[in-house]
């Protein structure tokens, strides 16, 4: 793995393993809330082994950017979780223009927190290549009012609900490239509803038909075996 620093931007790539018989499209991968750029790099050599150049953006307030003490204090989560997703939402045009990888090029990968920025950014794109969101969510405000409902926060503001509405996938038209949305059916984290209701506005609203929701029994906030397994196979039609 290089780590590449231009100026406040930083990130890490992996190339494709010299043994890859053909390079293909290059992955831009967001990992999660409270993790780091290494928290899934079996994932990404097992990737880069398929011929897909991996990229990791460092996330605000994650590894050396402004790194929290604490990233599951509840009073932390509730003033950095969406802050952290819009910031590096709007953070795309100048990343996109440092790496110099055509967005055409491009997959975004996302898991949990991950799939939330991925998403995001997917929204208001139109020339990407394609969409996987593993345990995220594209239902912006939905998951909002779910993550308070579970902690027993009150309603969210009308200054609160226009911010997220601002940046919610489901208020766009999206990319047309094919989405992957991938989520285990017992996950007390990220609720799969958020999955659910982005797929039906692509598939029901946008009567789109290259959108695939993969749901995985018994499972909690994990990425499987299972999932990687189809991730690639979902990659490499």
């Amino acid at each position: 793995m290089k780590k590449i620093i231009n100026k406040e931007l930083k990130y890490n790539r992996i190339e494709v393993s010299p043994s890859s018989k053909k390079k293909k499209k290059t992955i831009i991968f967001y990992h999660g809330w409270g993790t780091t750029v290494e928290s899934n790099m079996d994932v990404a050599e097992v990737l880069a082994n398929e011929g897909y150049q991996v990229i990791f953006p460092e996330i605000i307030y994650h590894d050396t950017r402004n790194c929290l003490e604490n990233h599951f204090d509840e009073e932390i989560i509730q003033s950095y979780f969406w802050k952290t997703i819009i910031t590096m939402i709007k953070e795309w045009d100048k990343f996109i223009q440092v790496i110099g990888i055509p967005e055409h090029e491009i997959i975004l990968v996302g898991s949990s927190m991950g799939g939330f920025i991925a998403n995001g950014i997917f929204a208001t794109r139109q020339s990407l290549g394609g969409l996987v969101n593993i345990n995220g969510s594209g239902s912006f405000v939905l998951s909002e009012q779910i993550f308070r409902k579970q902690v027993e926060r009150p309603e969210l503001s009308t200054v609160e609900y226009n911010l997220l509405k601002r940046y919610d996938p489901v208020q766009f038209e999206n990319c047309s490239a094919p989405v992957l949305l991938m989520h285990g059916d017992s996950d007390t984290t990220v609720s799969i509803d958020g999955q659910k209701d982005y797929y039906l506005y692509l598939t029901e609203i946008k009567k789109r038909e290259d959108v695939d929701l993969f749901i995985y029994e018994n499972t909690n906030h994990v990425i499987t075996l299972s999932m990687v397994k189809d991730l690639i196979k979902w990659l490499n039609i």
